[in-house]
């Protein structure tokens, strides 16, 4: 999941910090660095979750409740153009509403798997050469 979370990060512009994610149940968010023309003294804020795919909403503020704008639906993982051009509609004005997708928990490796990417912990790379292996 941190692959494709880096990947549409990268697609939809993201502030510094602004990931969150959860792993049980699998879901994330994206404190986007630009605002919606219709609300811009809100902050918006990409949702994504294994039940329901991604969703753009209005961050919620001392006088409103937080608002969904839209829903992206099928599929469950888009690629990352496809959520930024989603979002890019959204914040336009050019796009609303819509229903959620209806993925399973089940196929999110199968989804995932084109975004994964190794993590190793920091100083714990070694290279090795081919004389180094017996």
């Amino acid at each position: 999941m941190a692959g494709y979370l880096r990947a549409v990060s990268a697609a939809v512009g993201v502030l510094p910090g602004g990931l969150g994610r959860e792993f049980d149940p699998p879901a994330a968010y994206l404190a986007l660095s630009r605002r919606c023309a219709r609300h811009p003294e809100r902050d918006l804020l990409l949702i994504w979750s294994a039940e329901s795919g991604w969703e753009l909403v209005l961050e919620h503020t001392e006088l409103h409740p937080a608002e969904t704008l839209a829903r992206f639906g099928e599929p469950l993982v888009p690629e990352p153009a496809e959520v930024a051009h989603f979002v890019d509609e959204v914040v336009a004005g050019r796009r609303g509403g819509g229903r959620s997708a209806h993925g399973a928990a089940s196929d999110l490796y199968e989804n995932l798997r084109d975004y994964a990417v190794l993590v190793l912990p920091p100083g714990r790379i070694r290279v090795s050469g081919p004389d180094q292996f017996e």
